[in-house]
């Protein structure tokens, strides 16, 4: 992935509006499955072409039921893609600037084609799972 530095903070800028950065899991296991995504969602579809262009991932279109609303497109990637791209972007992120560092520290605990995660990457996991968990949270704060 290469931007100039005026996409960078272009995608920044979309990244902390209409952007969601989030770290899910899957605790139905003996040894929990953590999973980093980055999405942005938006009425426009153009936009989210362009995330996808320079990104990879893909754009899902989302029905509205309602005629007084337009349909909602959404783009995300999982994953090391996701973390590069908020690599990039970090200087220039304001909103989403602390969710952006913790997925980057998650990110190092990535070990692509590794089946067995150390312990000591389990408790990282954990520990930034819900301190993501904490920023992300709805209502007042």
């Amino acid at each position: 992935m290469t931007l100039e530095a005026g996409h960078k903070g272009y995608v920044a800028g979309v990244l902390d509006c209409d952007g969601a950065i989030w770290i899910s899991a899957d605790k139905s296991r003996q040894s929990p499955r953590y999973m980093m995504r980055v999405s942005v969602s938006n009425t426009r579809r153009g936009l989210l072409d362009f995330f996808a262009k320079h990104f990879g991932g893909r754009v899902s279109r989302y029905r509205k039921h309602s005629d007084k609303w337009k349909d909602e497109y959404r783009w995300g990637v999982n994953g090391l893609p996701a973390a590069e791209i908020l690599y990039a972007c970090l200087p220039y992120l304001v909103i989403k600037r602390p969710q952006a560092m913790l997925a980057v520290e998650f990110a190092s605990t990535i070990q692509p084609k590794q089946n067995r995660i150390p312990e000591s990457f389990r408790q990282i996991r954990e520990r930034i799972y819900n301190e993501m968990l904490e920023l992300n949270k709805r209502g007042p704060t």
